[in-house]
């Protein structure tokens, strides 16, 4: 194990010596070339955005994200759902995996995300509306669900049912709640009868107490 954080460790110091560093730090300047004086950078550049879609990322306008769980795949199936269905009844084949944030406000040596994403204590880039982020979502979730058709095992009213999103799972890589505009994200969900459930590290006491 320590062998393993050795290496990530070199890892990302190669990418910061070759210029291919996530962190804000590194990428604020690049991603600002042609920038109008007092605009801000856009979350992701080229590296990032490739990296993201190599594991399975659906890039949604400048710094969202979605991407379809295992378990979703898995009750598309007739399985087993994950925690949440257990707990709170809620369908996994109905669920929409998603973050309104790609960035974080940590690099934990032991993150299990690859450190793909960009690095910020702060909100410091562009800003998409929380409606373009929400419909953005459920056009790339919903084309993945039909993706599934055709696979071994995957049963046509589960599929049926799985394009009808019920539920939100605000996770992935990244913090959801760094969004400036979280609450009205969660307002728009709910307006269309989506229940949401957000993984937050809890940096953010404030934005927590807003919500």
């Amino acid at each position: 194990r320590r062998e393993r954080v050795k290496q990530k460790l070199e890892r990302m110091k190669q990418e910061k010596q070759a210029g291919k560093s996530s962190d804000i730090e590194d990428i604020g300047g690049s991603n600002g070339v042609n920038l109008v004086k007092g605009e801000k950078p856009e979350m992701l550049n080229e590296t990032t955005r490739g990296s993201l879609k190599k594991q399975g990322y659906r890039i949604v306008g400048t710094h969202s994200g979605v991407k379809i769980c295992r378990w979703t795949k898995s009750m598309l199936r007739g399985r087993g759902g994950c925690y949440k269905h257990t707990f709170y009844g809620i369908e996994s084949h109905r669920c929409m995996e998603a973050t309104p944030s790609l960035a974080c406000a940590n690099k934990c040596v032991f993150c299990w995300r690859h450190h793909t994403n960009p690095i910020g204590k702060e909100w410091k880039w562009k800003m998409d509306p929380p409606g373009e982020i929400v419909e953005g979502a459920l056009s790339y979730h919903r084309g993945m669900i039909k993706e599934m058709r055709g696979v071994p095992g995957v049963k046509p009213e589960k599929l049926a049912e799985g394009i009808d999103v019920k539920h939100c799972a605000l996770s992935l890589v990244g913090e959801p709640i760094m969004y400036p505009e979280i609450n009205e994200l969660c307002n728009r969900l709910h307006d269309k009868g989506i229940s949401t459930f957000m993984v937050t590290n809890a940096q953010f006491p404030d934005a927590i107490e807003r919500l």
